[in-house]
């Protein structure tokens, strides 16, 4: 991920990274994620641009979700199939809504 989109819709932040979300960039995208929460409900992630997640960029869904502290307030978007793949297999899709 070389950078990433930000928008905010009432209480709606919806985030789009490009390329990869990796170690070497996961804790911006994590830092940027918690400057913007306060008074956020949901957080959408629109995977259209993404090409590959590692576990740092999973541990960001997580960490969203738990600091939303609510089922269903991470929605992910327009996921590529290598990186549903990806969250198939972990069971991270579970936790989330898949759009």
């Amino acid at each position: 991920m070389n950078t990433f989109g930000k928008t905010v819709e009432g209480t709606v932040l919806t985030l789009a990274p490009h390329g990869i979300v990796d170690a070497t960039n996961a804790p911006q995208l994590q830092d940027e994620i918690s400057k913007s929460l306060e008074g956020m409900t949901t957080v959408v992630f629109d995977f259209d641009s993404l090409e590959y997640i590692s576990s740092a960029g999973l541990r960001v869904l997580l960490a969203t979700q738990k600091a939303l502290g609510k089922p269903g307030a991470v929605h992910v978007r327009n996921v590529p199939a290598d990186v549903m793949e990806v969250l198939t297999v972990t069971k991270l899709a579970q936790f989330m809504t898949v759009e």
